[in-house]
């Protein structure tokens, strides 16, 4: 069977119910205490025990007290045999066994305890054998002798004439003339706040304290201060309250950190792209403008004009560029995903960039698998990840540099690595190749390149559900290297 989790509701009902058994108990131990130790002690029942009535003149004894419960005295000689009795006697007895005397002692020790202002009497004597009761009292004759007083009287008189002083509180206030009532109100009212205070202590450290935390907490995230955690060190719903609220705390403080992050990012790729627009727009400008004031020479001219229109594809090309990579920032974008061999698709991109590696007099060299090695991605996409990788193996290393391709499975995982030992890449920009407008070049951007196909790759590789990194070998080696899963595996 599982445990009933806990709740407020159930901890405030428990704190109820026991605040008022506890509040109770105080005051039932108070009202007992009361009767005990405040109440007086006098009371008809010692009227009927031998030891108030008991004379040395055994003659003078007065029995009116015990006639009101059809008792009688009897006085018992040194050998327990009677030789007086007043009163009207209910039973005839010459002489007492001890036997006999025990079983009507009873009446005595009730009388000597107190008993019967703390309850009914008769459940006392109900617990006795014998049909009467006895008090008993030694005494000294006028001759000096050695006798026993007894008040005897029958059990069912006890019963109706016994019973406690008060039988129930309001009686204390009648019988005494209201004369403790100051006391006992004072008392109560000490026991209610005790008990009230109790109660609201308990209340405070579980339901006031933490809601006390949790506003400050709420200001604190208010002012935009998303850092901080907080404790409400309670129980029940708080710790659910608690752990809602940190989480909460750590997703707007990373919102936040990506916001800023944007922000930075946005402010600097239209920095990047003014500047990557402005050096084309200049020299178009200034050849533009060349040729209509007729500086420009017949036999320069074309030179010229191929210039112009080299800068005006430089252009459209990172246009085109910051569309893609626009797009592909972009949550809604969706792959157009199919099953395709990647090896094919490797070579393919291979047979285009041969003429292009032979110009720059780079050594391009592969080993891919020889079945087909398929994976569900995008084509288009993957394509362009690829040609980026190989082209800029191409064109951003020196002549006789050697470019190895391979591209092998690894389980569930698909590894193309492209090795070479071209130019080195500062450590310092090794961290952010995969930036906008962040190239391994000494500058920037260079005259073949956008600053953004790293970038790009990078955004095409992590929609596929892959990763893409670089690594530098040796002192003279360097390695980009893509990973991707053979089944699909959204980002």
């Amino acid at each position: 069977m599982s445990k009933k989790p806990k709740t407020l509701g159930r901890f405030l009902t428990k704190k109820y119910l026991t605040t008022s058994l506890l509040l109770l108990v105080l005051i039932s131990i108070f009202t007992f205490a009361f009767q005990l130790f405040v109440v007086s002690n006098e009371s008809p029942a010692k009227d009927f025990s031998a030891n108030t009535i008991v004379r040395s003149d055994y003659h003078k004894i007065d029995v009116s007290s015990l006639k009101s419960v059809d008792g009688w005295v009897e006085i018992l000689d040194e050998n327990n045999n009677v030789i007086y009795t007043k009163g009207t006697a209910k039973e005839r007895k010459n002489h007492y066994t001890q036997k006999q005397l025990l079983e009507m002692d009873g009446l005595q020790a009730i009388i000597d305890k107190n008993i019967y202002q703390l309850g009914p009497v008769y459940l006392e004597l109900n617990s006795l054998d014998s049909e009467y009761m006895a008090t008993f009292a030694p005494f000294k004759g006028k001759d000096g002798k050695n006798y026993t007083c007894i008040a005897k009287m029958p059990k069912k008189s006890l019963r109706a004439n016994i019973s406690p002083v008060y039988h129930n509180f309001t009686s204390i206030l009648t019988a005494s003339n209201f004369k403790w009532l100051p006391f006992i109100f004072i008392m109560l009212l000490l026991i209610f706040i005790y008990c009230l205070r109790r109660y609201s202590k308990s209340v405070k450290e579980h339901l006031v304290a933490p809601n006390t935390v949790l506003i400050d907490g709420l200001r604190t995230i208010k002012n935009g201060e998303y850092s901080k955690k907080i404790h409400l060190n309670a129980e029940y719903e708080y710790v659910e309250i608690e752990d809602s609220f940190n989480h909460m705390a750590k997703q707007l403080a990373e919102a936040e950190q990506q916001r800023i992050s944007y922000e930075k990012e946005r402010q600097l790729l239209f920095a990047n792209m003014a500047h990557d627009l402005r050096t084309p727009i200049t020299t178009i400008q200034g050849s533009a403008k060349a040729v209509a004031d007729g500086l420009v020479g017949d036999d320069k001219l074309d030179q010229t004009m191929k210039t112009i229109i080299a800068k005006t594809d430089h252009m459209n090309e990172l246009v085109n560029r910051l569309l893609i990579f626009s797009k592909l920032e972009s949550p809604d974008y969706q792959l157009q995903r199919q099953n395709l061999d990647l090896s094919e698709l490797i070579r393919q991109i291979l047979l285009e960039q041969l003429e292009p590696a032979e110009k720059n007099d780079i050594a391009l060299t592969f080993d891919l698998p020889e079945t087909p090695l398929e994976i569900s991605g995008d084509p288009v996409e993957l394509r362009r990840v690829f040609d980026n990788l190989i082209s800029n193996g191409i064109q951003h290393n020196p002549a006789e540099t050697t470019v190895h391709i391979q591209l092998y499975p690894l389980e569930n995982q698909v590894i193309f690595e492209i090795k070479d030992n071209g130019t080195s890449i500062p450590k310092e920009l090794q961290e952010q190749l995969f930036e906008p407008f962040v190239s391994g070049d000494s500058s920037r951007s260079t005259q073949n390149g956008s600053g953004l196909g790293l970038a790009i790759s990078k955004k095409i590789v992590e929609k596929h559900g892959g990763r893409i990194s670089f690594v530098e070998l040796n002192e003279h080696e360097k390695m980009f290297q893509v990973v991707l899963w053979r089944q699909q595996k959204n980002a």
